[in-house]
């Protein structure tokens, strides 16, 4: 099988060199070569964003079998939204001839924006990089956005978190390929850590450029998260309850409801990392009187229960 890495603009060299190094590992265990690959980029010499240089080819040079690509990344999510808009337009024929020719179509990072914009995602299920899931769901809404998941597979087409997700493409399509066997040899010589199903308890605060409303609002939230309601925010804001949701609406694309209850979980995510406090503790501290039904809100948004959210992150 013909592999195709495709190197964004600010890539990360190690991603892009550990999914060689893993496919050279299973040519080796085998005693034969089960996989042919080469890089793709616009230039013959593709720069990660460490400044380390990949040789790559502009075209590919046979029948791609796997495409796999890999997104660059800015310090904030608006900075890398533009960063892969630049990019679109070397990506996309890219995709519709893979897709042609019925290649497995892989995105690692923030590389299923690249995925969406083709259209092939529509009425899918996909993830993609935590920090990039709030612009992903207003920018493509027909997209069937699950972002606490590491990886997503619909039919050829995979997609997966933040970083280092790509470990766990890799290994995924070894398995789906019926290299079992392979699969467990290379994670034994390479020492590759357990496969990892959620990328929610890696969430972290990413830096943003937020408005003056958005800044008020996010101290008013650590500050009185227990009393956070549409009525308290209006009063601490001096405006009518109407008034705000309208803003809410038109300046953050959200209820005040649903954004209220998100920063109710974001801060017991953090109590459930920092924090000793038992589930219940943290359960009433950030608002919730029931835990059952905090317990459920937050299984939905995270992927797992909370108990289990903290041993993952723990370890």
């Amino acid at each position: 099988m013909h592999v195709v890495v495709y190197l964004s603009s600010g890539f990360y060299a190690a991603i892009a060199a550990t999914i060689i190094e893993t496919l050279q590992a299973v040519n080796s265990v085998s005693g034969t070569e089960i996989f042919s690959f080469e890089f793709l980029a616009k230039k013959s010499r593709a720069v990660s964003k460490s400044g380390i240089q990949f040789k790559a080819n502009i075209e590919p040079s046979k029948k791609i079998d796997v495409l796999i690509l890999l997104a660059g990344a800015e310090s904030e999510a608006t900075q890398t939204l533009q960063l892969m808009d630049r990019e679109t337009k070397h990506v996309l024929p890219l995709i519709h001839e893979a897709e042609r020719q019925g290649s497995i179509i892989a995105a690692t990072c923030g590389a299923s924006y690249f995925l969406a914009g083709s259209g092939i995602l529509d009425g899918k299920r996909s993830t993609i990089s935590w920090w990039l899931k709030k612009e992903a769901s207003r920018l493509f809404p027909a997209v069937r956005w699950e972002p606490s998941r590491l990886i997503i597979r619909q039919g050829r087409i995979y997609t997966t978190g933040a970083g280092f997700s790509g470990l766990e493409l890799i290994t995924t399509l070894l398995l789906d390929l019926g290299l079992s066997k392979q699969e467990r040899q290379v994670r034994k010589i390479m020492v590759l850590p357990p496969s990892r199903q959620f990328q929610s308890p890696y969430e972290d605060s990413f830096p943003a450029a937020l408005d003056p409303f958005e800044k008020q609002l996010n101290k008013l939230s650590r500050e009185n998260i227990r009393e956070l309601d549409l009525q308290f925010l209006a009063l601490r804001l001096g405006m009518s309850s109407r008034t705000l949701s309208r803003k809410f609406s038109q300046e953050l694309q959200t209820t005040p409801g649903r954004w209220i209850q998100e920063k109710r979980l974001e801060m017991a995510r953090t109590l459930l990392e920092v924090t000793r406090l038992t589930v219940s503790e943290i359960c009433y501290r950030v608002g919730y009187q029931d835990l059952a039904s905090f317990s459920r809100l937050f299984a939905k948004s995270t992927g797992m229960p909370p108990a289990e959210f903290r041993k993952q992150i723990a370890g």
